[in-house]
């Protein structure tokens, strides 16, 4: 079973993972562990030593309580293997302990999908994001699919991107597919011969093989990264390497309605 933590608030990101998290049960067994965190303003904080023990239990108590209310209201069909992990203290650094301390296999966390490059790039390059000592599923909506897409492009290490999403995903049922992105301004989108995926495509290929698994289709896609995205939308997940600020395929998952799986 793969270990893996979710990030649960009282908001409607959380509430869609939390959905999504059953639903990846079906197809991949998780060791579900769920983690909240309050993080109190300093002005709010009192005193110190058992004032302070005090202070910080009534705060744990209340996101307590906001982790039992999303539990109930979910009622999610994927039993926890834990008590919910209450921290209180920076957002950031409690779940990034945890991660390490936990030797977490996976983590998730939900992010309403805004379409804003920038605000996605902000996102997926914070601390928590790029740091993270495991791969890190973004949640934007619940896409009920059986398929998962692997996206490569020129700048994309092959080996990497295989490799490390079939850790997670490689003893799942998903079924996969290949989709490699060229950047072109046209008018719509276009599937290019797979010759045009050159090198990169081959290699990916031969990664996947090396694994077990074999993709079930093998698209090479020219067009913007909105037209991309837009393709993309129907896949359960998106399984890509951390993409560079100013990269097209930066700017594809941004776009995709698709949750993705970041890599690294």
């Amino acid at each position: 079973m793969l270990k893996t933590l979710l990030y649960v608030d009282e908001n409607l990101a959380a509430s869609i993972a939390l959905r999504f998290t059953a639903y990846l049960n079906n197809f991949i067994p998780l060791s579900l562990f769920i983690v909240h965190v309050e993080q109190p303003d300093e002005k709010d904080q009192v005193g110190s030593g058992w004032i302070q023990r005090a202070w910080e239990e009534g705060v744990g108590a209340n996101g307590k309580r906001v982790v039992d209310r999303m539990l109930r209201t979910e009622n999610i069909d994927c039993p926890l293997a834990g008590r919910p992990k209450i921290f209180v203290g920076n957002r950031t650094e409690e779940i990034m302990y945890e991660l390490r301390s936990g030797s977490y296999q996976l983590y998730i966390e939900g992010y309403l999908n805004t379409a804003d490059p920038e605000q996605f790039y902000r996102f997926i390059s914070s601390p928590l994001y790029s740091q993270a000592p495991c791969p890190v599923l973004m949640v934007k909506n619940l896409s009920i699919s059986k398929k998962c897409a692997l996206l490569c492009a020129d700048s994309v290490d092959s080996k990497e991107l295989v490799e490390k999403s079939m850790e997670i995903l490689g003893d799942s049922t998903f079924g996969f597919d290949i989709v490699y992105f060229k950047f072109k301004e046209n008018e719509q989108l276009v599937t290019l011969d797979r010759e045009e995926g050159g090198k990169n495509l081959v290699e990916a290929e031969t990664f996947l093989a090396g694994t077990g698994k074999t993709a079930d289709n093998v698209v090479v896609l020219s067009g913007t990264p909105e037209q991309v995205g837009d393709y993309l939308k129907d896949y359960a997940l998106v399984a890509s390497t951390l993409p560079s600020r100013k990269s097209m395929r930066m700017a594809t998952l941004a776009n995709s309605l698709s949750s993705v799986l970041l890599v690294h």
